[in-house]
């Protein structure tokens, strides 16, 4: 504990040094900071990779300096498979996670943190990822439990109608949120007659699945050839092999990932729905854009123009105007379609006006060069976040499988601090006019309608579209 003679020499010492700074202030000469040092390349650790037999594909990478695994398994499963049973995926893996390999929940618990790990399954729309991050040397036995969570799920009947009510009580709050109620209507309006645009089934259609159902779902689509699994941290790479031998091995192919195309986009559309009484509205401003590769030049026009908290958009409607507290832009990228969105919870009374300010702020992107300032402040952003993103074993490992999964490869790990530092202000402005056309811009607005239409009717980009009353 720090004494108290200490804590007073400190604010002594304080005190002395800024009454120096005070009196000495007016002689120093006002100097530029030095610019930011140039970004040093990227380089990714060696990857060690392999295929089993039954055509599972595995990564390994040593990396970082602690004694510790991230093990990650993505199976291309999720609710591109649902078909028109909405969270039939969802309902399967929540039903895998309460028993695998004859193990209850609480017992695959008790043995991942007998590992200094915790067990986890998440199921997305294009991916079910399992995960696990233990100390190294139980690197081995950590991917048993993996693989007994994909392969050998018990799926009991007496869990199934546990998984099912925690998942009515989500869809319930779900439903009742407007954040939750405009993606649905986004989703829908941009993915139309696609599993990326059923967001969330009735509960009439939750409560009519059947064990058999999730059973059938687990046997179609967990399966080798769809599965990749990723081993990071400092690990005996021979042990390892090993244990992802005799652990997936046997596992049988299985079908390859499901293939299906989303239908080529429609017509931007506006969508109201009423929320009577709201203080608030919840605005998203969105269309599909082109599938984003090895191309940089589009996350970084997101990023200036909403995906930062110094974004254009964030200054301008929620530092200068104040008419939102969190508006926010992201590319949503899956296997069979991209999207660009801007969202904003807005005061009711000033929803027509930050709309306004939105294509605004979208059509100067398009018309005039950002700054050179603007231009090299994503560039520090957007590499200073990647390269902190990889830092981690979990970090690295999430970003490989994502990038697997969409198709992308290490490559582009390697070669992203390059291409992000090759950008121009061009490169903004000629990505801004190509995928963010204002004309084909769908938008949906959920709140007060009686008294943000008519604000509605005053923005021009929009005011022609605006469905019947």
């Amino acid at each position: 504990m720090t004494s108290i003679k200490a804590r007073l020499t400190a604010m002594t010492l304080s005190a002395a040094a800024l009454a120096f700074v005070a009196t000495a202030a007016p002689s120093l000469a006002r100097e530029t900071p030095p610019g930011p040092a140039a970004p040093k390349p990227f380089t990714l650790p060696p990857l060690t990779e392999f295929t089993l037999p039954n055509g599972m594909k595995v990564t390994m990478a040593q990396h970082g300096n602690v004694p510790k695994v991230s093990i990650l398994a993505t199976t291309r499963t999720g609710n591109i498979d649902d078909g028109a049973n909405v969270w039939l995926a969802d309902l399967t893996g929540g039903l895998m996670q309460k028993g695998a390999g004859g193990r209850d929940a609480s017992q695959l618990a008790e043995a991942a943190a007998g590992m200094g790990g915790s067990l986890a399954l998440s199921t997305g729309v294009d991916a079910a990822t399992a995960s696990i991050d233990v100390l190294g040397e139980f690197t081995p036995q950590a991917i048993g439990l993996v693989a007994d969570l994909l392969r050998r799920p018990d799926l009991k009947a007496e869990e199934l109608e546990k998984v099912r009510a925690d998942m009515l009580r989500n869809l319930t709050v779900a439903k009742s949120t407007p954040g939750s109620v405009a993606s649905e209507a986004f989703q829908a309006a941009v993915y139309p007659d696609h599993p990326y645009g059923r967001v969330f089934p009735t509960a009439e259609q939750l409560s009519g699945y059947t064990l058999a159902q999730v059973k059938a779902f687990h046997a179609a689509n967990f399966g080798a050839a769809r599965t990749h699994l990723y081993v990071v941290g400092r690990f005996d790479p021979a042990a390892v092999r090993t244990a992802v031998e005799t652990a997936f091995g046997g596992w049988a192919a299985g079908a390859p990932p499901t293939v299906l195309p989303a239908p080529a986009v429609r017509a931007a559309k506006v969508v109201l729905l009423d929320r009577p009484g709201a203080p608030q509205s919840t605005v998203l401003i969105g269309r599909r854009v082109a599938k984003q590769g090895y191309d940089l030049d589009f996350r970084a026009t997101s990023t200036l123009l909403g995906g930062y908290f110094s974004s254009r958009i964030t200054r301008n409607i929620r530092e200068d105007k104040g008419y939102t507290y969190s508006p926010g832009a992201a590319i949503a990228q899956q296997v069979q379609g991209t999207t660009w969105i801007e969202d904003a919870d807005i005061s009711a009374e000033s929803t027509g006006p930050a709309i306004t300010e939105i294509f605004k702020e979208i059509r100067r992107m398009q018309e005039t060069l950002p700054t050179p300032a603007e231009v090299q402040g994503i560039k520090n952003y957007m590499n200073g976040t990647f390269v902190i993103g990889l830092s981690s074993r979990d970090g690295l490992a999430g970003s490989l499988a994502g990038l697997d999964v969409q198709g992308l490869g290490a490559d582009f790990l390697n070669g992203y601090v390059g291409k992000v530092s090759a950008l121009t202000a061009a490169d903004f402005q000629a990505a801004a006019k190509r995928e963010l056309p204002v004309d084909k811009l769908s938008v949906v607005v959920v709140g007060p309608l009686a008294s943000v239409r008519p604000q509605l009717e005053k923005v021009p980009e929009i005011a022609g579209e605006l469905p019947a009353k």
